[in-house]
């Protein structure tokens, strides 16, 4: 469920969210990309890891890294991010307004209990562009809140509605958000350098040569720089990022601190002042950065431990408060809290978890902490089960590796304090993660630990690198960085796009000749919604399976409000065998949004249930209105708002037809052979078995005839009044046809057969020896 819930949702529908989600939808296909990208991204990256100098890698990581933040920008829709909204609506409150919001009275989104720094320099970015329409981007999408449409958080794509202003050229508010995403790309960059910077001092061991040591260093920034999670989340509109530029500062300095070719007693008081405004400065991005004083107060026991800790206790409370105080101060006189707790608990209030996340349910959510970390992009958009498969694989080599590193004394580190800094952060991290997991739902997402990246890929690099002889340390890297890159390349266009995109619409003229559709509508729905021509994929369907149905439509005129889609499959008698309730285009394209005159190609699976009996069913179209009261729209010009899309078979398996003990009566196109007909007062039985599928759908007539051979009554209908015609019929099915027909008591005989309606052929009928009925005609003496 990890984060499928924005600031907005969590106020409309917290029920909605107390559910486990599951993962793995909206999944596409990644696997040919691969083939294309992976020559020429390994090449690149060999260029860079050849040598000792590392400038060119890294310089090449930035580039593509910046290169992917601007194409995952503008391929995600703005706002459809978790909280993406409500954290630029707070930028845009400090933009118009200039000032802190009152937490009691201003309440333009519930992100206005974060920190203020991340948001101050966005509103510093976005203050120039002009943000008139921003309450028309933000509006939520109704159907998204719709727990009948979208259970599991995948049957609507969109929490927000979107409208024009989001094409190109970009209108108003659109620019301001893509211009804040891009201070978000900025703050990742750093970050990698940073990055970079820490896996250089940690990896000093007398065990690696010079060499070897900027290739891991270079490792480090690319597994940061090619993460799909990562670059998203330089993407949009968050301060998680900010936190983690943040946290990753510090971390760096903390290294600096404990470089061992410094001499311990060097680490002035000044130092730790300045480690004191890195922490204060991450806890202004996020309350997170509080977590960064357990590290910062071990530094000071770790850097001349035989000195007294006072000085430097003081030195970094001192820096600390010197940055952050005043934030405290505000809270404390306007909130009595220097965090303003009580503010924040009731912006979370919808998803407080009652009662809190058990050790075993925690336990239960840890998958989703690792897919989480390089997927979950947007809102519950996952890679296929083989992706997450090959990075649990490359994980638990990692893993593997550390345990052999650590069991060997940690040959690569020669940072051994500043590695453990490192450790002590994620540790305190992960705790303050359970904690807040424990808490409240909506929070199973590894974004929440991405402050510790710089800890992850040392350890990931090191235990990587641990395994494998330095000497294809180089093969090691570009595999595994190039790897990264190409899922980086591919998630933009068949992760993200496919999420998001809208249909090829085109004029009805040119939609009718591109799929050769008949010129003439089937149906009209409330004067607005024309429907061309409706079909199935196939005419069988096994009990549990899905059956296609593809939809020709579009509006005749503006549509203003969003129809449901409902499909049923209804057996023989009646009852609904299956259903789906949908909106048009895989829940991405809304009725609201269809434009007059533009029609388009609509494909569903209705599923069918497992425990649907075998036999005819017909599949059926409705549009369900909610305004201006809700019900079924009406199809012009009928009295009905049904309209039936096809028949099709539930079928099983079917067992050999037994030998007939009697000759058959009749064989019709070689087909359908009638074995028996029974007769009462009131309705005829024939009984047939199908020698082969008859391949189309037949009319059968009866004749009734007095003594003399003239026709008394007569009824031409396909079998079981159309509910189940001929060309459903399978190979070896035996069919019971009853016939309402009343037996007069002058009638003597049947004249019966088989024929098209559209062209008047007869199907050919011959005694069971072979020989031909006369016009392919049978007579049956009623007995």
């Amino acid at each position: 469920m990890a984060d499928a819930v924005s600031s907005e949702a969590r106020g409309q529908r917290p029920e909605a969210r107390s559910r486990k989600l599951e993962v793995g939808e909206q999944r596409t296909s990644l696997s040919p990309l691969f083939l294309n990208f992976q020559f020429f991204l390994r090449s690149r990256l060999a260029e860079g890891f050849a040598g000792s100098g590392s400038g060119t890698i890294l310089n090449f990581i930035l580039v593509a890294f910046l290169a992917l933040c601007a194409i995952y920008n503008v391929t995600l829709p703005i706002f459809e991010a978790p909280d993406e909204a409500s954290h630029f609506r707070y930028a845009h409150y400090l933009a118009s307004e200039g000032r802190l919001p009152d937490l009691k009275r201003d309440l333009p989104s519930h992100e206005v209990t974060q920190p203020v720094l991340y948001y101050a320099l966005a509103a510093l970015v976005i203050s120039p562009f002009d943000r008139s329409n921003l309450n028309q981007l933000v509006l939520l999408n109704p159907d998204w809140f719709d727990r009948s449409l979208n259970q599991g958080y995948v049957g609507v794509r969109g929490q927000h509605i979107h409208t024009e202003a989001e094409r190109w050229p970009y209108q108003g508010a659109v620019w301001a958000v893509r211009a804040a995403r891009w201070l978000s790309s900025l703050l990742g960059a750093a970050t990698i350098i940073l990055v970079y910077l820490i896996a250089r001092r940690i990896f000093t061991g007398r065990a690696i040569t010079e060499a070897s040591r900027a290739r891991a260093a270079a490792l480090c920034a690319a597994l940061v720089a090619f993460n799909p999670k990562f670059i998203h989340l330089s993407s949009i509109v968050n301060n998680d990022i900010a936190i983690t530029l943040a946290a990753t500062a510090t971390c760096g300095w903390m290294v600096r601190m404990t470089n061992p070719t410094r001499a311990r007693g060097q680490a002035a008081a000044h130092a730790f002042f300045v480690l004191g405004a890195l922490v204060a400065t991450a806890t202004l991005c996020k309350l997170q950065g509080l977590g960064l004083l357990a590290p910062a107060l071990a530094a000071v026991f770790l850097v001349a431990p035989r000195q007294s800790p006072l000085t430097r206790i003081a030195a970094l409370l001192v820096g600390f408060l010197a940055v952050a105080g005043w934030w405290f101060i505000f809270n404390w006189l306007n909130y009595d809290h220097p965090l303003a707790w009580a503010q924040v608990r009731a912006a979370n209030e919808a998803l407080l978890r009652k009662p809190p996340l058990s050790a075993d349910g925690v336990i239960a959510t840890l998958p989703l902490w690792f897919t989480s970390y390089w997927g979950n992009l947007g809102i519950e958009l996952h890679y296929d089960a083989w992706v997450n498969v090959v990075l649990f694989v490359a994980l638990a080599l990692a893993v593997i590796g550390c345990v052999v590193a650590f069991a060997r004394r940690l040959p690569m580190v020669g940072n051994r304090a500043g590695f453990t800094l490192l450790m002590i952060w994620q540790i305190a991290l992960v705790v303050m993660f359970v904690w807040w997991l424990r808490s409240y739902v909506g929070t199973e997402n590894s974004r929440l630990i991405m402050p510790g990246v710089a800890p992850v890929v040392v350890l990931t690099a090191m235990g990587w690198l641990t395994l494998a002889p330095q000497r294809v340390w180089r093969a090691t890297s570009i595999a595994g960085a190039g790897s990264l890159l190409a899922l980086a390349v591919a998630t933009p266009f068949v992760t993200l796009r496919p999420a998001y995109a809208t249909p090829d619409t085109m004029s009805r003229t040119a939609l009718v000749a591109a799929y050769r559709l008949p010129s003439a509508g089937v149906a009209v729905f409330d004067g607005m919604i024309e429907l061309l021509h409706a079909e199935v994929g196939a005419k069988r369907v096994a009990p549990g399976g899905q059956l296609e149905v593809i939809l020709y439509w579009g509006a005749l005129a503006p549509v203003n409000q969003s129809y449901r889609v409902v499909l049923e499959a209804l057996g023989l008698d009646g009852e609904v065998i299956g259903r789906k309730l949908a909106i048009p285009f895989g829940g991405r394209f809304a009725t609201q949004r269809w434009q007059p005159g533009a029609y388009f190609r609509d494909v569903y699976r209705l599923p069918i249930d497992a425990t649907a009996s075998p036999g005819p069913a017909r599949v059926q179209l409705k549009l369900y209105k909610l305004y201006p009261t809700p019900g079924d729209a009406q199809i012009n010009g009928a009295n009905t708002g049904t309209f039936l899309i096809d028949r099709v078979k539930v079928t099983s398996a079917i067992a050999p037809a037994p030998a007939s003990s009697q000759p058959p009566i009749a064989v019709f196109g070689d087909a359908l052979r009638l074995d028996r007909v029974r007769f009462s007062p009131d309705q005829v039985t024939f009984d047939w078995t199908t020698l082969k599928p008859p391949g189309g759908d037949y009319t059968f007539f009866v004749h009734i005839l007095d003594e003399n051979g003239a026709q008394i009554a007569q009824q031409d209908a396909e079998p079981f009044d159309g509910q189940y015609p001929t060309g459903l019929w399978e190979a070896g099915e035996r069919v019971r046809d009853a016939r309402a027909l009343v037996l007069s008591p002058e009638a003597r005989r049947l004249r019966i057969g088989w024929y098209d309606r559209r062209t008047g052929q007869r199907l050919a009928a011959h005694t069971a020896d072979g020989r031909p009925w006369p016009d392919d005609i049978v007579f049956v003496e009623i007995r």
